[in-house]
């Protein structure tokens, strides 16, 4: 018999390990990548009304650039985020964000819609490629049993961005324009690059499975866990194995969990993106002043930065199939009272639309946490990237369809009793899911058995073994 060796699992180890201060560290660093792209996403919506008005821009063509960058955005789940398989999650997103932070300095200098339609899709490109890299990093070092917790508090800074956004704007549109604003966000994103290439660790599945980097693995665990020794002896495994191709998202009795979370973001993402791009302009064009308009847009912004707090720990808990379930019907509720409170006093309008932010901002992370629980370590990159482009799709049509029913001179409204609908489609796809999966994993709590990758290597409670 050969003589014994040590194998280390680096997930169990992960899993097993106390939550200390370099798993919160790269929650800090997730959440402030989330933080430069929340604001430089959704920057255009409280920049746009000054715009209209300097450039004499119809509403007909306020929907082709609020859904330029929401292109890009589609453009950088699908294209950007799987090439982190092959270059890892650090060096993919230390690029995006140098991309749009150089991007959205360029914009500055745009002198008509085209330019301004071409500059938000290259931008979008850049925001698209660093979050599902950000957030399956995150994941990956958080224990299972807090995945939810720590991903939904990762985008309290997603929430925090795009209220900053709306809060800067208010403060420097009138006194130097709408290029300030976006300066600051260009500003923010090469700052955090910088810092990013300093502190932000590789995947440990990435190095151990496939740049076999085995001193960085050990750099890495050694932060993770300071006094566990790994000699020289010692066999590094990790959950997954090759560069993943995007079939894998449907084998392995994937297929079914990929469409749901496929078709429930892309609902919840059609209202999302459709009413934080149009609420400034919708509260302008019924009579409440531009800064009052921006504030109460980004207090409803607002409103995800609680659902962020309070969801992941409820997903934990109860697991996520009621707790998205409940938030798809009653934010179709809250959307609807919107249109509702239009004519009414600031107070009601802003309280209503708080609401509607708590559902549809939450549920965007909620189903994000669902992405990296459903999906094993080296397919979550892909499997969130897809399930965001795919939801982009939603997210361009929703300002698309907003702009077309203004334009039509139908009371806004209709967007609002008109955004009931894929809400409703949601939750009736997620309670599906539910039923499948929790089923087939026997009732236990879920994520205990995600579908896996056909000859992945399963975690195991140990964090040292020894093989004969």
């Amino acid at each position: 018999m050969d003589r014994a060796t040590a194998s280390l699992d680096v997930g169990a180890l992960v899993d097993t390990t106390k939550i200390g201060l370099f798993n919160i560290t790269v929650l800090v660093l997730g959440a402030l990548i989330l933080f430069v792209d929340g604001f430089d996403t959704l920057v255009i919506a409280f920049i746009t009304p000054q715009l209209a008005r300097a450039w004499d821009i119809p509403h007909s063509l306020l929907g082709p650039i609020f859904s330029s960058g929401l292109v890009g955005l589609l453009v950088g789940y699908l294209l950007v985020s799987p090439l982190s398989s092959r270059f890892g999650h650090k060096r993919t997103i230390i690029a995006s964000v140098l991309l749009f932070g150089v991007l959205t300095a360029l914009t500055t200098l745009a002198l008509d819609v085209p330019f301004l339609i071409l500059f938000r899709f290259l931008t979008g490109i850049g925001l698209g490629g660093a979050i599902p890299s950000a957030v399956a990093l995150t994941g990956e070092y958080c224990p299972r049993s807090r995945r939810s917790t720590f991903i939904t508090f990762m985008y309290t800074g997603y929430s925090l961005g795009q209220v900053s956004a709306g809060l800067v704007s208010a403060f420097l549109l009138r006194s130097f324009g709408w290029p300030a604003v976006l300066w600051v966000g260009a500003l923010l994103a090469l700052a955090l690059a910088a810092v990013l290439i300093v502190a932000l660790p590789e995947s440990l599945e990435y190095l151990v499975n496939r740049s076999q980097d085995r001193p960085g693995a050990i750099k890495v665990i050694h932060r993770l866990a300071p006094n566990l020794p790994v000699s020289e002896g010692t066999a590094l495994v990790a959950e997954g194995g090759q560069a993943i191709a995007v079939m894998e998202l449907f084998r392995n009795e994937r297929a079914a969990g990929t469409l749901a979370i496929w078709i429930a973001l892309f609902m919840n993402l059609m209202v999302l993106f459709g009413l934080q791009n149009w609420l400034p302009t919708i509260f302008v064009d019924v009579g409440l002043p531009q800064e009052t308009a921006i504030t109460a847009s980004s207090i409803g912004v607002g409103g995800g930065i609680f659902a962020a707090l309070v969801l992941g720990p409820l997903m934990d808990r109860f697991g996520p199939y009621k707790i998205m379930t409940s938030l798809f019907l009653v934010g179709a509720l809250f959307v609807a009272l919107i249109g509702a409170a239009l004519s009414s006093s600031v107070t009601i309008l802003v309280a209503t639309t708080v609401a509607a932010g708590f559902c549809t901002s939450g549920l965007q992370k909620s189903a994000n946490a669902l992405a990296i629980y459903f999906y094993p370590t080296a397919l979550r990159s892909t499997g969130l990237g897809w399930g965001l482009g795919i939801g982009r799709i939603g997210a361009i049509i929703g300002p698309l369809a907003v702009g077309l029913i203004l334009e039509l001179k139908w009371h806004p409204s209709t967007v609002f009793y008109a955004s009931v609908l894929p809400m409703v489609c949601g939750a009736v796809v997620i309670s599906l899911m539910g039923r499948t999966y929790a089923a087939a994993a026997g009732g236990r709590r879920f994520g205990a058995q995600a579908p896996t990758l056909e000859g992945e290597v399963q975690q195991s409670p140990a964090r040292v073994t020894e093989t004969d």
